[in-house]
């Protein structure tokens, strides 16, 4: 199945994703296409593809940020419309979608590794809207707290993994039952742990 991550640069989804038997989605593809179409095409001047204009929208023809009112409308900030125009098609494309949801205040790493483990906050009114179309896609969607301890981190990779495997199942009509969801955040705060201890965890879990 093809499965798509939210945010799409989470290494602790991104990680068990492509160890299942799965295909990860993510619209970095297309935007290594864009830069393959740019470098290939002469008469793109270099001083056009660092301004906004209509002109440089259409030397992207996989990422034109004008589809983004498809999924939100014109009303809404530009910023919104240009991540939709991104995420929305990888949406319509996934058969099943994990979403980490939301931030903590309780960070247990600094910013850069919170970063890149877990990718951020993101834009919040992007992230609604992003959930929203999911849901109206009725496809398997499986949406997990922010971690706040070891405990929530190692219950986060079981949870992943477990949907995972109810993806497989699904697509070898080996089941048809909606998932339920087993992971349930603790009221633990603060337990971390340090990111050679974290990447073990990683490279020892069960996909």
């Amino acid at each position: 199945m093809k499965v798509a991550v939210i945010p799409d640069s989470a290494m602790i989804l991104i990680n068990q994703v492509n160890k299942s038997n799965h295909q990860l989605l993510s619209h970095y593809n297309d935007i290594q296409k864009e830069k393959d179409f740019q470098k290939q095409n002469k008469e793109i001047k270099k001083g056009d593809l660092n301004k906004s204009s209509e002109k440089s929208i259409d030397y992207m023809p996989d990422l034109k940020p004008t589809r983004g009112i498809k999924y939100s409308g014109i009303e809404l900030p530009s910023g919104v419309l240009g991540r939709m125009s991104v995420h929305g098609p990888i949406i319509e494309e996934a058969d099943a979608v994990i979403m980490l949801r939301g931030n903590s205040n309780n960070h247990m790493y600094n910013t850069l590794n919170e970063l890149i483990l877990f990718g951020g906050n993101g834009c919040v009114n992007t992230r609604r809207l992003m959930e929203h179309l999911i849901r109206k896609e009725n496809i398997p969607f499986l949406k997990l707290e922010y971690p706040n301890s070891r405990e929530e981190i190692i219950n986060i990779i079981y949870e992943i993994n477990n949907f995972l495997d109810y993806l497989t199942d699904l697509e070898t009509s080996k089941t048809n039952k909606p998932y339920i969801k087993k992971y349930i955040p603790s009221k633990n705060k603060g337990n971390s742990f340090n990111l050679e201890e974290f990447n073990n965890i990683l490279k020892n879990s069960d996909k």
